[in-house]
């Protein structure tokens, strides 16, 4: 077994450092999935102790999200993320390569938007290798630093391209919407990317491109899509744009899911569309 620190990793710890390689986690998720037993939970104590050893031989990181003040202050779980120690473990026993690993840094005020693109990001993941291979995803930071040098006034939260088995390429932007942008300002967003897609698309390049748009709910979803359909701007290009709900995309189907566009057609497979 691996040691980091003077703390023997087993295979569950090893689990949890992939885990957290494509982004943070709230605690209750990361208990639920890995600290299971005959058939029930282990006791929170057990699972809090040992996120305790991993973060004292620095291997991940938490942080206790802000209280929302409403009427009844909620009060969220922690959120752990992956540590320097823990990508060391991951690339030093080859477990995963370090283009595959996220370095995020925990900070309260994007807390929530960061774990539903972590979210997305596995069910991208979860595709391979039977229906397709991710051939390269870029989170926004990465993003950022590609187009430093253009003037690129907003940019998605990400952008990955698959290869499937016969061949073809698929390339998305994706934009996680928290329902707290300004239709006008989204609007906006959406011309940007249209943007910075032809930016980055390589010279000649044929593959089919789009911009897939994840909201967290399904009324924000409709209320989105009546904007594109209603501005004279976006409607030329609507067609560009698939919309989801988190909640539909994060199951066992992932980026298989249903689709819809701005007009509501649905769109049963993405990369056919």
């Amino acid at each position: 077994m691996p040691r980091q620190k003077g703390v023997v990793l087993t295979n569950r710890d090893i689990d949890v450092l992939r885990y957290l390689a494509s982004g943070p986690a709230f605690a209750d998720d990361m208990h639920a999935r890995f600290f299971v037993g005959n058939g029930r939970l282990v006791r929170r104590q057990v699972f809090e102790r040992r996120m305790s050893r991993l973060m004292s031989a620095s291997c991940i990181t938490r942080l206790q999200p802000p209280k929302i003040r409403v009427r009844v202050p909620i009060i969220h779980k922690p959120v752990y993320a992956i540590a320097e120690g823990g990508i060391e473990i991951l690339v030093s026993q080859s477990v995963m390569p370090i283009d595959r690993i996220r370095r995020v840094r925990l900070k309260g005020q994007f807390l929530f938007h960061e774990v539903t693109v972590t979210r997305f990001i596995r069910r991208i993941y979860e595709g391979e290798p039977r229906r397709y291979q991710v051939i390269r995803l870029y989170d926004h930071g990465m993003l950022a630093k590609q187009v430093q040098k253009v003037r690129v006034k907003r940019i998605p939260d990400l952008r990955f391209t698959v290869r499937l088995p016969h061949g073809s390429y698929y390339s998305y932007l994706v934009e996680i919407d928290a329902g707290t942008t300004h239709t006008p300002e989204f609007l906006q967003k959406l011309v940007a990317f249209m943007q910075l897609n032809r930016i980055l698309a390589p010279v000649n390049s044929k593959d089919p491109v789009g911009i897939l748009i994840v909201c967290h709910t399904a009324d924000r979803m409709a209320a989105l899509q009546r904007a594109v359909m209603e501005s004279h701007v976006t409607v030329k290009f609507s067609n560009k744009f698939l919309f989801n709900t988190i909640q539909n995309v994060d199951n066992s189907l992932g980026l298989l899911n249903p689709w819809f566009k701005a007009n509501g057609e649905k769109i049963d497979f993405i990369f056919k569309y």
